[in-house]
């Protein structure tokens, strides 16, 4: 019989919580052994799984640091350069699940190997819980030998979706996740894993020592342009805007946005929206063609929050600003 083995690295969150006395949930207190307990690794189709747990952290993912995706994605690239690891598996709080996923993505080399992040929406204790479900599906995924090189997926409610697009959804409800504009990868019936969708994946980034700080700026009805002074002047190397629609904001933003530009400090816009890129095809003050004009890089198909992680790795190890916008878009599009 083939055998496969995955790696699970836990780092706390919902679907490592315990009951506390005050009838509330606590993230991380359980260990990821007493997870792995409770369900039957998968053994079909002539593939036996062996499966390891390693706790990298227990707290809920609200609490996690940057240094913290520094040392997941260091320790997720040993694995996956080891021949004998098939896949790794990265247990996650919900809140920032998506992030952390994403930052693997773009960090981890993944020719040989799967790597997929899950969590649950409902806790270990609780009546349906999901926890259990999706650390078997994204043991069965990560031990596929079709998800080797991929890139990192994430798994939830049986369904699979790429790091790049995934977005949590719903507070609360198990199907908390979704890919807006681009739908599931696949799904996992069982012990079947069905790619239905093969992502297009970047080269992955160098990572430096540490991450810079980059800020989220979102940008609404009238909103004061001295956030975006009070971020670069606070020390912000980057600066990512939620812009609206588009990639838009009020007009008295243009000043701010050309005074950090112009003391090199990155400007990156992306949209609020959960569908569509922004794109320069609207000719007014505020509008993206006049970000632009004043130093600012589009990232057309990226969440502010993946776009943040994106541009903090790679001003990590210095990269220019026709490096970080030749990455974000490659072939910039026209009205």
């Amino acid at each position: 019989m083939t055998k496969r083995r995955v790696i699970v690295l836990t780092t706390g969150g919902t679907i490592a919580s315990k009951l506390g006395t005050a009838g509330r949930h606590i993230s991380g207190a359980m260990t990821g052994e007493s997870l792995l307990e409770a369900i039957t690794p998968p053994r079909s189709g002539g593939v036996d799984v062996e499966v390891e747990v390693r706790s990298v952290l227990q707290k809920p993912s609200n609490a996690i640091e940057l240094d913290d995706l520094v040392g997941i994605s260091r320790q997720c690239r040993q694995l996956a350069e080891q021949p004998e690891v098939s896949g790794i598996v990265v247990t996650h709080g919900t809140d920032t699940l998506e992030e952390t996923a994403h930052f693997l993505d773009i960090t981890v080399p993944l020719s040989g190997c799967a790597l997929v992040v899950t969590g649950a929406q409902r806790a270990p204790h609780q009546d349906g819980t999901d926890a259990y479900r999706n650390l078997a599906d994204a043991i069965t995924v990560a031990a596929a030998p079709d998800m080797a090189g991929v890139g990192v997926t994430v798994v939830f409610n049986q369904s699979l979706y790429a790091a790049r697009q995934v977005r949590k959804l719903n507070t609360y409800q198990l199907h908390g996740f979704g890919a807006p504009g681009a739908g599931p990868l696949g799904y996992i019936d069982g012990q079947r894993v069905h790619l239905a969708q093969h992502p297009r994946r970047p080269a992955p980034l160098p990572l430096g020592e540490s991450l810079p700080r980059v800020d989220i700026l979102t940008s609404y009805l009238a909103a004061s342009p001295e956030l975006l002074t009070s971020s670069f002047t606070g020390g912000a190397r980057g600066i990512v805007i939620e812009g609206l629609g588009r990639g838009h904001v009020p007009p008295t933003w243009l000043d701010a946005i050309r005074q950090a530009t112009e003391a090199g400090v990155a400007v990156v816009v992306a949209s609020v929206c959960h569908e569509g890129p922004v794109n320069t095809c609207y000719e007014f003050p505020g509008s993206l063609e006049s970000l632009q004009a004043q130093g600012a890089i589009a990232a057309p198909d990226l969440s502010a929050r993946k776009a943040r992680l994106t541009l903090a790795v790679m001003l990590s190890t210095g990269a220019s600003r026709e490096e970080i916008a030749s990455f974000f878009a490659p072939a910039m599009f026209s009205p």
